[in-house]
């Protein structure tokens, strides 16, 4: 396996783009990063002044509005047409930002933001992409779309993909782990879905799933370069998800490797994190990838690769998603992944979907006409 050598000593299997440097912020003081020293460091035209690169632009802002309550300050860095997809439809005004952001709050006012990574592509001409892994601790204080209050303490993880230019976010793709939050809530994951289904529907952005495969033909081999991030990335997955080929997990994972995957569910080794793999195909076992962005970090401890993806099938009892699982429904998960590298292999990831919101869409009527297909 060749690899590039970074700037944090460690190695990855492709070489990194020459650019600007960002704010590390992975075993990093959080008064540090609310409290950066020096200039700017990369153009940022229309930005505040205050910032000095777009991983700082991303972190400060979630502490003012999330853990400051400077709700308001949702009107400076959001544009007023900004569209948010998310797996309970799609929110297309800052004024529905602002009511989900207060909605939240109330059911769970205390809570606290822990910054895992925040990976970036783009500049100030085309705008900003960045995926924002992180985790948040808080208390169930107040009713929410689950039920009463609960006065349990509860931690979940959070991927927030943005696209900002001049200091607001136009376009946001938002990914809660909503089965490890009903969990500790004391909900089982069926009941969960129950209330999810039996809501309003929301327009919904939903993804018509590519075939696996060419008539009789068998799914082919990546015919893309792999020498870049997000060519690699591109590559790993089609050889997991489209050729179904699980023996190369050994060939990309560290043999110590840690899984963090959705619904609170950890996994060591690449045997083991295999089977999380084949446990999701098995609810969606006709299910397509795609691939939708690859942005990564150069970070303390190793380059972070964050892939935005979704998959999508027809369901079948049994898996990660359930024995009660409705069959013969398509059903389409979004998700996003950050991925930890050292001398050349994987060495942790974090998956992030939510299986409330995939079992949900196998309860609830087909979809309108009228839905979209995102971007």
């Amino acid at each position: 396996m060749t690899t590039a050598d970074c700037g944090t000593g460690s190695h990855v299997p492709f070489a990194l783009p020459e650019r600007p440097a960002a704010t590390r912020i992975r075993q990093v003081d959080k008064a540090v990063l609310l409290d950066p020293p020096g200039t700017r460091t990369m153009p940022m035209a229309g930005f505040e002044d205050k910032f000095v690169d777009i991983v700082d632009y991303i972190v400060r802002i979630t502490e003012e509005i999330w853990t400051d309550r400077a709700i308001g300050r949702i009107y400076d860095t959001y544009d007023a047409g900004c569209t948010v997809y998310s797996s309970y439809g799609v929110v297309r005004s800052v004024e529905e930002v602002i009511a989900s952001t207060i909605g939240t709050m109330a059911a769970f006012p205390e809570e606290e933001a822990h910054h895992l990574n925040v990976a970036w592509s783009g500049d100030e001409r085309q705008g900003f992409y960045t995926s924002h892994l992180g985790w948040t601790r808080m208390i169930n204080r107040g009713a929410s779309v689950w039920g009463p209050a609960t006065g349990v303490s509860v931690g979940r993880r959070f991927a927030a993909d943005c696209i900002s230019r001049d200091n607001r976010i136009h376009t946001e793709w938002l990914v809660h782990d909503a089965g490890a939050l009903v969990r500790q809530l004391g909900l089982g994951i069926d009941e969960a879905a129950t209330i999810i289904a039996a809501r309003p529907l929301r327009e919904r952005a939903f993804l018509a799933p590519p075939a696996r495969q060419s008539g009789q033909l068998p799914p082919a081999a990546f015919t893309g370069e792999r020498d870049s991030p997000e060519g690699w990335m591109r590559g790993h997955f089609h050889d997991l998800w489209t050729l179904r080929r699980l023996d190369r997990l050994r060939a990309t994972y560290a043999p110590e490797a840690v899984a963090h995957w959705a619904g609170g569910r950890v996994a060591s080794g690449p045997h083991n994190i295999g089977t999380l793999i084949i446990e999701t195909m098995a609810s969606l076992p006709d299910a397509a990838m795609q691939v939708h962005n690859v942005c990564w970090s150069d970070e303390t401890d190793g380059v972070i690769v964050a892939v935005r993806w979704e998959l999508t099938g027809m369901s079948r009892r049994g898996g990660l998603l359930g024995e009660r699982l409705p069959e013969g429904r398509l059903v389409s998960v979004p998700g996003i992944s950050h991925f930890r590298f050292s001398q050349g292999l994987i060495v942790e990831e974090w998956t992030v979907f939510d299986e409330v919101a995939a079992i949900a869409q196998t309860l609830t009527p087909p979809a309108c006409a009228n839905e979209e297909t995102a971007p």
